[in-house]
């Protein structure tokens, strides 16, 4: 599973950067399947960085600093919820600057 969402994720990411709206709808729909089978993704691009995270594999650039952002998502965070809990599948993977 976490193969087809990587999958997903980058046809998403690709017909959005080519304003590809046509495949909005269907791509809508499959994540919504994909979440009744209890996996949901995070892309965390624009959120504040901290080495604390645990979520995420970053690659920094640059010199490190308080206010550093993802700038990239090469992967994102691909969840599983079991019960009442969200478990990391995969780890997103990042670019900070």
């Amino acid at each position: 599973m976490r193969e087809i969402l990587n999958q997903l994720y980058e046809i998403d990411q690709k017909s959005k950067k080519n304003n590809l709206t046509l495949f909005d709808r269907n791509m809508k729909r499959i994540f919504h399947e994909i979440e009744h089978m209890g996996f949901y993704t995070k892309n965390p691009l624009g959120e504040k960085f901290s080495e604390e995270r645990t979520d995420i594999d970053a690659t920094i650039m640059g010199k490190t600093n308080s206010q550093m952002k993802i700038v990239k998502v090469l992967k994102p965070i691909i969840y599983k919820k079991e019960a009442d809990q969200a478990i990391i599948v995969q780890k997103g993977v990042v670019i900070v600057e």
